[in-house]
């Protein structure tokens, strides 16, 4: 199978299994990602999300046996198959759930698309980065909007027109990336993570993600009621009035599950 997926505890580990090809999707792939994500998202008990590949690279982005030249397509089918790579995207940026990208090595062209609709992104030293579009004649055009959003637009200009890989410092720097740390701690930098957000409130967790994402595309006019309006159904919500409690009472929370019983 090309995708591995493994639920403890409100932990969903989602890992790209195509070591022999880096990790690079094809259509398949990418079907598989896209159905994976929609399930999870769905999937109540699941607070949180890790994204992690087999082999030593990351993801080298589309499959040149799918892209390549070897295989001859219509406009139409170039249309499509570009259609099915932004819903994969759109997909896991949307996803209820914080979604934690583990990059092991190097991430290249979708690749590096799937760090930037990630919520947080962890990355070993010895990582590496690149837009490598430009340098096989294409166009990194279903990513661009996700990283722009990620990085800015003075530095995609500066890489994406070069292609020229980048390290995990300037990754860093940019905003592309979170944290660094050694191959040997970057499991234990995830679980830490993880741990992290499976202590906060379930459906607090997956209000602020809706709300970051959605006040960085309304008007400056509809962002305060949106703003306002978020924090009042966060203040009545049975979360928010245990949470309270256990902060007065020095205890920790005892989350109501998704059917409303504790």
């Amino acid at each position: 199978m090309s995708i591995l997926v493994e639920l403890e505890k409100g932990l969903a580990r989602v890992t790209l299994n195509r070591p022999d090809r880096r990790n690079a999707f094809d259509a398949a792939m990418v079907e598989e990602i896209r159905r994976v994500f929609v399930t999870l998202g769905q999937d109540r008990s699941v607070r949180v999300i890790v994204l992690a590949s087999a082999g030593e690279a990351f993801c080298a982005g589309a499959d040149l046996r799918w892209m390549g030249p070897d295989r001859t397509v219509s406009a139409l089918e170039a249309r499509q198959d570009a259609e099915r790579l932004l819903t994969m995207f759109q997909t896991i940026d949307e996803c209820p759930c914080p979604v934690i990208v583990r990059i092991q090595g190097a991430a290249h062209g979708g690749g590096v698309g799937l760090i930037a609709v990630s919520d947080i992104a962890v990355a070993a030293t010895e990582a590496t980065f690149a837009f490598s579009e430009v340098r096989l004649g294409f166009v990194a055009g279903v990513i661009s909007p996700f990283v722009l959003r990620k990085v800015g637009e003075s530095f995609a200009r500066r890489f994406c027109l070069t292609g020229e890989p980048f390290s995990t410092v300037t990754a860093r720097e940019a905003g592309l990336i979170h944290e660094v740390v050694e191959l040997a701690g970057l499991d234990a930098q995830i679980t830490a993570l993880t741990e992290q957000i499976i202590r906060a409130a379930p459906q607090a967790a997956r209000d602020t993600k809706a709300l970051l994402r959605r006040v960085g595309c309304v008007s400056a006019e509809e962002v305060w009621e949106i703003c306002l309006g978020a924090n009042i159904r966060a203040r009545l919500s049975t979360e928010a009035q245990e949470g309270f409690r256990a902060f007065r009472e020095r205890r920790e929370p005892v989350w109501p599950t998704p059917d409303g019983n504790e």
